[in-house]
């Protein structure tokens, strides 16, 4: 059961569109794939959804689809009978099962097996299943968030997942964009962060020197909130009651400023596209559409609103350049 309301700290725009989003579609029944990179807070977002939803005061139950082995994953999900197999010694209740009336989120959904992927596009489409060596069909009523890091249409070209539970589970996809693309977050992100664990630690109030803001903003931060996070914890175990400087960064973070040295600090390398002389205005498209593409994790709906096109513009110009990966 969810009672306390999940803490999430944002000023940019997107981020806050997003969050009236969830609202939205907290107040239906409707499956939702939650989509981003590993650290973005997909398992908070889920929490979020859960607590505006009518079933904030029911049972709220998680799972991690990579943490289980593959022989155990269908009776952690529907449970087991007594004697359904060697080592099982009494009745189990799955997932499905304690969920029941509430919200059941699986995380790292791209890594469930195909063997187990049909029995639950059943469960999911019947709300009904039966627990390992069990006859007995047992009806559930749940609200059911998925999450991945994967693009789950990618490993449904590939075969590693099957295309129609991909369909069912993607109702409503909510992409959480990388820390990198809402830098304005930062500063914010790691005041609360510093003020969780100076507390935590029972040290006084100590600060972050600019030089150490600068290059938090410089960096690309690849592990996204859950590295910022790690970084101010560790910063403040270093500091002893000082106020945080380079010092008592990690090193990736600080050569990452020593590396731009020599750069244009108003130019974003990363994000320029470079365009061959006498290359074609199809094939200048092609290339911006491709690395937009790449920038958002091959999320369409992400890329379609940074090119100014309908999703559907954008799907009629991937048809049309087919040698693009999506």
């Amino acid at each position: 059961k969810q009672t306390n309301k999940p803490t999430f700290i944002t000023q940019n725009s997107i981020m806050l569109d997003f969050i009236e989003k969830i609202k939205l579609v907290a107040k239906t029944k409707a499956t939702v794939l939650i989509t981003g990179e590993n650290g973005t807070g997909k398992e908070m977002f889920a929490q979020l959804l859960n607590y505006h939803s009518d079933r904030s005061k029911k049972a709220a139950v998680a799972i991690n689809c990579g943490a289980i082995p593959a022989e155990l994953v269908e009776s952690e999900l529907f449970g087991h009978e007594k004697g359904a197999f060697t080592g099982a010694n009494s009745k189990k209740e799955g997932c499905f099962e304690l969920a029941d009336n509430g919200t059941l989120f699986l995380d790292e959904i791209g890594e469930m097996p195909l063997n187990i992927q049909v029995k639950l596009l059943r469960a999911v489409e019947l709300g009904s299943f039966r627990r390992v060596g069990g006859k007995k069909e047992i009806q559930v009523d749940v609200r059911l968030i998925s999450a991945t890091n994967k693009v789950l249409f990618d490993q449904v070209k590939s075969g590693s997942f099957r295309e129609d539970l991909y369909y069912r589970l993607n109702v409503i996809e909510l992409y959480v964009p990388p820390l990198r693309h809402r830098k304005d977050d930062i500063s914010l992100l790691a005041e609360y962060f510093l003020n969780n664990f100076t507390a935590c630690y029972d040290i006084e109030k100590i600060g972050i020197n600019d030089e150490c803001m600068e290059l938090f903003m410089e960096y690309d931060w690849p592990g996204n909130v859950r590295e910022l996070r790690n970084v101010i914890e560790r910063a403040v175990v270093f500091s002893n009651g000082r106020l945080i400087t380079p010092a008592m960064l990690p090193a990736n973070i600080t050569k990452n400023k020593e590396q731009n040295v020599s750069s244009d600090p108003a130019i974003d390398y990363e994000s320029m596209i470079q365009i061959p002389i006498g290359a074609s205005l199809e094939e200048i498209e092609r290339r911006v559409i491709r690395q937009t593409l790449e920038s958002v994790d091959n999320n369409k709906t992400e890329a379609a609103k940074i090119l100014g096109f309908a999703r559907k513009t954008l799907h009629n110009k991937l048809d049309k350049y087919k040698e693009i990966s999506y």
